[in-house]
């Protein structure tokens, strides 16, 4: 990965949306994968502003690279304004200093709960949705796959707060044909035929029983055996069915004595974390304070109430409500 500045100098002082279009800029630049996903740092100074962004190679923020909303943005913000964005490069970022975009991968999944949604399937590691065509609209853009993966993740969260949507939310990521998961399945055929790599959809799996009778699953779908020997918890895979494109991992609930797990972690915006009472509190006074911003855009606005949901849900559970 790489770390980049970008620099967007107003000249004009009649641009009353220059703010808005700058946050729009970044929500275009995360809906193709060409900066990593986060709560990204706008700063105004004077008549600047700069966005502190990660990208996975040096030109992911080219415009062959965007969908057709960033270049109509970027275009928009650059005549507006009256100077050209700068994209700064900063140098290697430190956390993701092996990252390498595979190449020539002979099969792709499509796993919610990362970076970015698309893995390859050889070297399990994800790839920047604007590496492949794109998915929507008539190859515009990649919102149906950047939507279906906020939706996941949203009701991933209702999962791991262990509220009272836990065993809806669970059986919905469970359930191959549930709304999420037909969704997710029908994403992964339009990728394996706009890309001619095969697509499987990762299955989410979390059942309370014997590690044995774990690997003694069938495919969901075609009650095919799909284990894969050898394969362990620590594995990114260990099941796959090539008839109906669906990979799966071993249950980290399973033990000997099929007692399930105690779950103390928590997943927010696509990080696994560690909660205390006092910590939740400041995350939601955060999120409040920050959704005050009257430049705010729409996107962060939703964003940041469905996470305070979630938040007040992992409150509750921690006080044993």
């Amino acid at each position: 990965m790489y770390a980049f500045n970008i620099i967007i100098k107003n000249s004009n002082p009649n641009y009353e949306e220059f703010i808005s279009d700058c946050y729009q800029l970044v929500s275009d630049l995360e809906r193709s994968s060409q900066i990593v996903p986060r709560k990204h740092l706008v700063s105004l100074k004077g008549d600047t502003i700069t966005i502190p962004v990660s990208c996975p190679e040096k030109n992911s923020l080219a415009f062959e690279n965007g969908s057709i909303y960033y270049i109509k943005n970027r275009i928009k913000i650059e005549n507006a304004c009256g100077n050209k964005i700068q994209y700064v490069l900063l140098g290697r970022e430190a956390e993701n200093l092996k990252y390498k975009i595979p190449t020539n991968s002979s099969f792709y999944i499509l796993r919610s709960g990362w970076n970015f949604p698309l893995f390859c399937g050889d070297t399990e590691i994800e790839v920047p949705l604007y590496k492949i065509p794109k998915t929507d609209h008539d190859g515009e853009d990649y919102d149906n796959v950047y939507f279906w993966n906020r939706d996941y993740q949203r009701l991933y969260g209702l999962w791991l707060s262990s509220g009272a949507y836990e065993q809806f939310a669970e059986e919905q990521l469970q359930d191959p044909w549930s709304d999420i998961n037909k969704k997710g399945r029908g994403l992964c055929t339009l990728i394996e035929k706009l890309t001619g790599v095969p697509t499987y959809y990762f299955m989410h799996n979390y059942r309370s029983w014997s590690a044995e009778k774990d690997k003694q699953q069938k495919c969901p779908i075609t009650s095919n055996s799909w284990y894969i020997d050898g394969k362990t918890s620590d594995d990114f895979i260990a099941f796959k069915c090539d008839e109906s494109r669906l990979v799966s991992e071993l249950s980290t609930n399973s033990t000997e004595d099929e007692e399930p797990l105690h779950r103390r972690h928590f997943n927010l915006s696509g990080k696994l974390l560690n909660f205390t009472i006092e910590a939740v509190d400041f995350r939601i006074k955060s999120y409040q304070e920050q959704k005050n911003n009257e430049n705010i855009s729409e996107d962060d606005y939703s964003e940041m109430t469905n996470d305070i949901l979630v938040l007040k849900t992992i409150k509750r559970y921690l006080e044993g409500n």
